[in-house]
């Protein structure tokens, strides 16, 4: 449904924005590269970028009041709000996010 396309495109967009801006640090001569698959039940989408990566498990929720007001980890925090399943890889560079479809004309859960 339009819902489900909605956060598709916000998680992807922000997905591709950080993979340019914390990932590759916007040096031009570096890729992001995205994969996408789809079958009838569901959308996963990888991002990947050259980037040397970072601690996921380091990254501040940004609904703590001391980060309320920080742009940085709200994209994450969108992205694990919105998509059925969130996975980093181990280097911390590569992000694969899963979309269920199942349910996409329903208001999914909210």
């Amino acid at each position: 449904g339009e819902a489900a396309l909605f956060d598709i495109r916000l998680c992807l967009e922000e997905a591709l924005i950080n993979a340019m801006k914390y990932g590759n640090r916007l040096l031009k001569d570096l890729n992001v590269d995205l994969e996408v698959e789809a079958t009838a039940d569901e959308l996963r989408l990888t991002v990947q970028d050259q980037g040397s990566g970072f601690d996921v498990k380091k990254l501040e929720d940004c609904t703590e009041e001391k980060n309320l007001f920080r742009n940085r980890g709200r994209g994450v925090y969108l992205i694990h709000q919105l998509m059925d399943e969130v996975r980093y890889n181990e280097k911390g560079n590569q992000l694969v996010m899963v979309k269920s479809l199942k349910n996409a004309g329903g208001n999914h859960g909210r």
